[in-house]
């Protein structure tokens, strides 16, 4: 089980990786932050955006919703969900 910081549209926020879902959760200046549980079986693909320069790319797509975060361990975040979702 991994926590990852991650930044969505701006924002900072945690992915948390799971043995069955993913727990997103963006953080907020007033009130609660917003957090969202995703199933890892409804995960249709996730993409690693090497970049030269900056912090690395991830896009988790889920149906027809694309999240894409900008993640500093994103090749250890990859490989963790991609043993979470084909057991490899």
């Amino acid at each position: 089980m991994g926590i990852y910081q991650v930044r969505e549209d701006g924002k900072n926020g945690t992915v948390e990786v799971q043995d069955d879902r993913i727990i997103r959760t963006r953080k907020k200046l007033v009130g609660k932050d917003d957090v969202q549980t995703i199933p890892l079986k409804s995960v249709s693909g996730v993409h690693h955006d090497r970049k030269t320069l900056g912090t690395d790319q991830v896009r988790l797509d889920v149906g027809s919703i694309s999240y894409e975060w900008k993640v500093s361990q994103a090749e250890a975040m990859v490989a963790e969900l991609h043993q979470k979702m084909y057991g490899v």
